[in-house]
């Protein structure tokens, strides 16, 4: 494979039969090293299923038993960039020459803090660059590897912010050891935390270890990040790591680096399976299986069927959807989906593709899950899947891993939602207004409208206000709330419904389009209601004094009211209905720094599109 990086006509081993000087032989073998890099993949599982998230990009050359001696060589002859830049850009290649294959999956590049603020990389590594390549940002994490400290966290958070902005998701190496101060993670709010291996090496018989990966976990889902625990070698380790309640992991109890991307075998993933329930991951869901889920899907051996054939299929039959490919064995290895077909099909290489047996376009990477499996659990499996993979069927499979059928994520979600409002809770005591449960319902009843708004109402600094003002005024504060958002949900009609998730936390659905007036009237008039709860000294100055969590006195402002709101623009069809509180939590946040700013009750709409609506079928 050509390197672009580097030109072999200036770039030659010398050949002298005197030996070399020692800097021009080593300066030599680090270039050579640069032409013959390749890249290897190391997969990175999610126990929760034994599926594969995606793939760290691990470099190799030949004369280097360990590619870090070729690091620590280059850098001492200064041709430290060249040799990173060789290593990505083999990298890059052989993704973009996937082309497609790998859709859905994460590709994790190691990239040092030094190179991430390089002006070459900063220039060339952009989000407009990769995908003229054929390769979306989305799916790259810029995984940094921290060889030193940090020194300058303003800059480095800047850099991140503008990977973020070019679509990279971001991931911290050695998490728990070396420079990966909290100052970093700060910086960086990364998407992947990497515990280290060695924390994990044999963590069974340290107790020490076992408690400080359990803070780590909870750390982690602080930040909102996902913990990937590296270096799994046992299933010893492996057992207590998901006791720890540790969800992906990468290691050679998976695979080792291996040039090819390779998924878990049937047998390792039915045992990671039978790990997980053994170990309770899934104490709390509901235990309905997918079983009564399961439809047929029709599948073909390999290289028995052309893509040319199948084409007539598809144009022949408007509602085969997909079709599943199968070894001799009824294992299933590919995954051809209507639309997945027709984009290779209309390209510009669409003479060839119809020629090559549908197992050579097949998806190799899709979401395979036991006909065990809890419907809740699969639901939450897959709505974490790209954009592009969102709507894809799941595989289904036995406990020996032979194909049984297909779920769609319609029949996934209407059934997870049905099973979700049967357990949730009924009317809140406080306010008695409906809880989780009709939530729940109205949820799934608008979110397949072509108009609906969805308001999700929250106090501000109540915290504070219950402990200066006491836990009884705390209430009489939450029923204030609810009285005028009840007022505003009759003001917006019959098709306005207002639920109280608990503690300050409202959701006010309205089928159809919500008044931003009514909206900015429920602001206004809590801000003059809470009025009569507040001391007359704290209305006057328009703050009361509290303490902070190190008993310091510090001024708070009056509390307030945010509104988040999301309408049926913002939001596509038949989304489950959990990811509408993802994207409320975090206009929630947005919409408290504006109350605090202005210091008063105020309506934050969501302008951003989640997730996008994929493409009509060919």
């Amino acid at each position: 494979m050509s390197n672009p990086w580097f030109d072999p006509t200036t770039t030659g081993v010398y050949v002298s039969a005197a030996p070399l000087p020692t800097a021009v032989a080593d300066a030599d073998a680090v270039r050579l090293a640069a032409r013959q890099v390749r890249p290897h993949f190391q997969p990175i599982v999610d126990l929760l299923g034994g599926t594969v998230l995606g793939y760290e990009v691990l470099s190799r050359a030949p004369r280097f038993p360990n590619i870090l001696d070729a690091f620590t060589l280059a850098r001492a002859q200064g041709l430290g960039w060249e040799l990173e830049a060789a290593c990505r850009s083999a990298a890059l290649a052989e993704i973009a020459a996937l082309n497609g294959r790998a859709r859905g999956l994460r590709f994790f590049l190691n990239v040092g803090p030094e190179v991430l603020s390089d002006p070459r990389f900063v220039a060339a590594f952009t989000g407009a660059a990769l995908r003229r390549q054929g390769i979306d940002p989305a799916h790259l994490v810029l995984e940094l590897t921290e060889q030193r400290a940090v020194s300058d966290h303003g800059r480095f958070g800047e850099l991140i912010e503008h990977y973020a902005n070019e679509g990279f998701e971001i991931a911290i190496d050695d998490f728990g050891v070396g420079h990966s101060s909290l100052i970093t993670l700060v910086s960086c709010s990364p998407h992947f935390l990497k515990l280290d291996s060695e924390l994990v090496r044999n963590i069974q018989s340290d107790s020490y270890r076992q408690r400080l990966v359990r803070s780590l976990v909870g750390f982690a889902q602080s930040l909102d990040s996902k913990l990937v625990a590296e270096g799994v070698e046992t299933f010893a380790e492996l057992e207590v790591l998901v006791r720890l309640g540790v969800r992906f992991a990468q290691g050679f109890l998976f695979a080792e680096p291996e040039r090819n991307l390779h998924t878990l075998p049937p047998e390792r993933r039915a045992e990671v399976r039978h790990l997980m329930e053994r170990e309770g991951a899934w104490r709390g869901e509901l235990s309905e299986s997918i079983n009564a889920l399961v439809i047929s899907a029709p599948t073909a051996e390999p290289q028995t069927l052309t893509c040319g054939e199948l084409e007539q299929l598809y144009r022949q039959k408007p509602t085969l959807d997909e079709l599943v490919v199968l070894d001799a064995e009824r294992r299933p290895v590919g995954l051809v989906t209507r639309q997945h077909f027709f984009d290779r099909a209309n390209g510009p290489a669409a003479a060839e593709v119809s020629a090559l047996f549908i197992d050579e376009v097949a998806k190799a990477n899709f979401l395979m899950v036991e006909a065990a499996t809890p419907v809740t659990s699969l639901s939450r499996l897959a709505m974490e899947r790209g954009r592009q993979e969102l709507y894809d069927p799941i595989l289904v499979v036995s406990a020996e891993g032979k194909y049984v059928g297909a779920v769609t994520v319609r029949q996934l979600l209407v059934r997870s939602a049905e099973l979700e409002i049967q357990s949730a809770e009924g009317e809140n005591p406080l306010t008695r207004l409906p809880g989780n449960r009709a939530i729940l319902c109205w949820l799934t009843g608008v979110l397949s409208r072509k108009d609906f708004t969805i308001v999700y109402a929250d106090l501000d600094r109540l915290k504070e206000f219950n402990d200066v003002y006491g836990f009884v005024a705390g209430d009489e504060l939450i029923r204030v709330a609810a009285k005028v958002l009840s007022a505003g949900a009759t003001e917006l009609g019959e098709h306005a419904r207002l639920g109280h998730l608990g503690g300050d936390d409202f959701v006010l659905v309205c089928a159809g389009p919500c008044s931003n007036g009514v909206l900015d009237w429920i602001c206004a008039e809590f801000d003059r209601e809470k009025r009569h709860v507040f001391r007359r000294d704290d209305l006057a100055s328009g703050q009361f004094l509290a303490k902070d969590r190190r008993g310091d006195e510090i001024a708070v402002p009056l509390t307030t009211l945010s509104l988040a709101a999301i309408d049926a623009h913002k939001i596509s069809p038949d989304v489950h209905p959990a990811l509408f509180f993802q994207i409320a939590a975090s206009l929630k946040k947005k919409a408290k720094q504006e109350t605090s700013a202005q210091r008063r009750s105020l309506v934050l709409f969501e302008r951003r599109r989640y997730p996008e609506t994929p493409p009509p079928r060919s």
